[in-house]
């Protein structure tokens, strides 16, 4: 099996009411993670990497391990670049046969949004590849929650956004920071539902490790809800506990890194059930 068109994969999602976990990899033994729990559940894997990945580690490379993780599945596996800021990654993420991008000029103005997000759409469409944009800005969660409310996605400029882009998805600011909390996040329910009947292609929620209710945003068109910081959570406190009871002679990075990556297993399993993607591959 080669990777799975991101596009067709979140089409479904949003009509059938439920949502794929995103969740962001790093290496050949976090892929083999999440694609292992996706095969057990029987759910479409969607994986992505972020520009800083692609850049430590090559986007050939990361696309050479999820193509074979794909082959061998037996659900469709997509592969996503998180987050693109620089027109290189976007083509080193395309000719290495990403499934999608994401170009985020969220920052920028609305104009300037649409006009560098128009020119990544055409690159991509043009080689078959689905593009994400975001409109809004997702917060960092270590900000005060009202700075973040300052920048959630207007639901007019949303509709006018996908009209201008033509983007096959949209990432939306509806109260998700990412990283950790330091506050209570809350999700506004009520533009996603506004957003959502305004706009007919699938919507995206960054952001979302450690926030409540993520499970009701499906129902309200969020077909993709990325995973980061609550799967790096266990790796990381796992990989501490191995060097700390046990001899580093006796260690390789192989004994400390796949049991590290394993412990993430219950989050992602947790994701992909809360969500509703379990059976749907």
């Amino acid at each position: 099996m080669t990777l799975a068109c991101t596009k067709t994969l979140l089409v479904k999602a949003r009509k059938e009411g439920y949502a794929l976990p995103a969740f962001n990899i790093t290496d050949m033994q976090s892929i083999q993670t999440v694609v292992g729990v996706c095969e057990e559940e029987n759910a479409p894997c969607l994986i992505e990497a972020g520009e800083k990945t692609i850049k430590l580690y090559g986007a050939d490379y990361i696309a050479a391990i999820a193509k074979v993780a794909a082959k061998n599945a037996a659900v469709p596996v997509a592969l996503h670049l998180d987050h693109g800021y620089e027109f290189e990654s976007f083509m080193q993420a395309i000719r290495a046969g990403f499934s999608s991008v994401m170009i985020d000029a969220s920052k920028k103005t609305f104009d300037e949004n649409v006009a560098e997000t128009r020119e990544i759409v055409k690159m991509a469409h043009a080689c078959g590849v689905s593009v994400e944009a975001e409109l809004g800005h997702v917060g960092v969660g270590a900000n005060d929650e009202t700075d973040n409310r300052k920048f959630y996605t207007d639901p007019e400029e949303a509709a006018r956004f996908v009209e201008l882009t033509d983007i096959d998805a949209l990432a939306v600011a509806i109260g998700t920071a990412h990283g950790r909390y330091t506050y209570e996040p809350k999700l506004d329910l009520e533009r996603l539902r506004e957003i959502s009947s305004k706009v007919s292609i699938p919507l995206v929620l960054h952001g979302s490790s450690g926030t409540p209710n993520v499970e009701k945003t499906p129902a309200l068109g969020i077909a993709k809800v990325n995973v980061f910081t609550d799967i790096q959570i266990p790796i990381i406190e796992k990989t501490k506990e191995i060097l700390d009871h046990n001899p580093l002679e006796k260690l390789k990075a192989a004994t400390i890194w796949k049991p590290a990556n394993e412990a993430a297993i219950p989050v992602i399993r947790n994701y992909i059930k809360m969500l509703g993607a379990s059976g749907r591959a």
